[in-house]
């Protein structure tokens, strides 16, 4: 016999070359975990002992390690096979495993926890008595809680900090934990945090209503403490593996698309060059063609921009740099970099300036990817050879901006969805597109302090309008 570990905290762990040896073994009942060395000749006396010692956690360690042996080893109530001579990576994890059986249930429940440690969570309740209640059945998970016994102070919270967890109550004064919820599911910042409610209310109708919401779970009071710590720990873990996996593919996504850019910026300054050069001596289709391996890698390179943008939206990172510009000069300039565009479609663009403001405190580049954006939006799902009106006027302390093509436009139940995240109606238009350039130009306009709409009648035309904060000359 000899131990595995020198130290005296692990001598409940020991190693025996064969079951004979056990017979010399002194105080073998307080061991807890027992290895022992065979070759499967000796397999029933391993198993008459398993059995006469049920307390003892046995493992077999063999050089002949086999589905057959191990398959005998799992009959006989062993668990474990492990290759002989051990190594040290398994000595090590023995040990681990040694340690986290045997913890006081206390520690147990301590490592357990620690998954969800300093996780934020929101409790909404206009009952003291239910949110010092839950405040004492989180308390072992260490959450960062935070308690609101107003709905409306809530409300002031969720659209200003991330939370990974809402547990709300339904019948609340000022705001019901449904209507509670369904501002969540439209806050900036919370759109996908998960919501649970906890209610005296159990009728079928109330948790259906809860569940069509998108509630994650609908827990009744009076409820079992231990239950419900265990399932917001399960709850939290597993929405926070899934925030972390989304992360790294959304880092991953942005890297690579970063990546990209320089060798489509390449391509096409090469194309540029070469028609530049020789556009005199090549022939109409050569030139068609070239120009249209051109318009796809514009195409490509506004792609990429758009999903770096995403990413930098999605994370809080988008960054505006207002300074003193003339938004007339913008609103040239932009219709002057589709003039091409609309010449292909047939389109007369009316440009309508009514206003008297033309310099305004925003970033040129931004409000220039949104102005671009629905421009080229406009002509591409409008009529060819029916007109684009873009006209800029006064808005009280705003400037307006609309946008308006004739089209096929879309039927829309909730014309904020246009503004999600991939939302694209390719299918409808018959064309191709990413669904991120209105999610962007959302982003950018609210960024500045302004807000855009959409609308849309089918078979008839769509009008994006934004607005900007607007400073008249002085």
């Amino acid at each position: 016999m000899k131990y595995l570990f020198p130290d005296k905290e692990n001598q409940g762990i020991i190693f025996v070359d064969n079951v004979r040896e056990l017979n010399s073994v002194n105080g073998l009942t307080g061991k807890k975990l027992l290895i022992i060395k065979t070759n499967f000749t000796d397999i029933n006396k391993i198993k008459n002992f398993c059995r006469s010692h049920p307390n003892i956690d046995v493992w077999i360690a063999t050089e002949d390690i086999s589905r057959q042996n191990i398959l005998k080893a799992n009959a006989c109530g062993i668990k474990n096979v492990i290759e002989y001579p051990i190594k040290q990576e398994i000595l090590n994890d023995i040990l681990k495993e040694r340690n986290e059986k045997f913890l006081p249930d206390k520690e147990k429940d301590k490592n357990k926890y620690n998954a969800v440690k300093g996780l934020k969570v929101m409790i909404v309740d206009d009952n003291p008595l239910n949110t010092e209640l839950l405040e004492e059945t989180l308390k072992e998970l260490k959450l960062n809680l935070v308690t609101c016994k107003k709905s409306k102070e809530a409300v002031k919270i969720i659209n200003s900090e991330k939370f990974d967890l809402f547990m709300l109550d339904i019948m609340m004064p000022e705001i019901s934990g449904f209507d509670l919820a369904e501002i969540i599911k439209k806050s900036k910042l919370n759109s996908n945090t998960p919501i649970i409610f906890i209610s005296a209310l159990s009728d079928t109708e109330h948790k259906v209503k809860s569940y069509d919401i998108g509630s994650y779970a609908y827990i009744e009071k009076p409820f079992n403490v231990k239950v419900v710590r265990s399932q917001i720990c399960s709850l939290l873990k597993a929405h926070n593996k899934i925030e972390k996996q989304t992360e790294m593919q959304n880092s991953y996504l942005a890297m690579v698309t970063h990546d990209m850019k320089g060798p489509v910026q390449a391509e096409m300054s090469a194309i540029k060059l070469f028609l530049g050069l020789y556009k005199n001596n090549l022939g109409q289709e050569q030139k068609e063609i070239l120009e249209g391996v051109l318009s796809s890698t514009k195409y490509m390179q506004n792609l990429l921009v758009n999903v770096l943008l995403k990413h930098k939206c999605d994370n809080g990172n988008i960054t505006i740099t207002k300074s003193l510009n003339s938004y007339k000069n913008l609103i040239s300039e932009c219709c002057d970099e589709i003039k091409y565009l609309a010449s292909e479609r047939g389109v007369q663009l009316n440009v309508f300036y009514k206003s008297k403001t033309e310099y305004l405190l925003f970033d040129y580049e931004e409000i220039k990817r949104v102005i671009h954006n629905l421009l080229t939006n406009a002509l591409k799902y409008g009529y060819k050879n029916k007109p684009v009106f873009l006209c800029v006027e006064d808005d009280t302390s705003m400037l307006k901006t609309s946008i308006k093509n004739s089209g096929l436009g879309v039927n829309l139940k909730n014309p904020e969805d246009v503004f999600n995240k991939f939302t694209t109606y390719c299918k409808d238009q018959k064309s191709v597109n990413s669904g991120l350039g209105l999610y962007i130009s959302k982003q950018i306009v609210e960024a500045h302090g302004g807000n855009i709409k959409f609308e849309s009648i089918p078979n008839s035309h769509t009008t994006v309008t934004f607005t900007l904060p607007a400073i008249h000359d002085a």
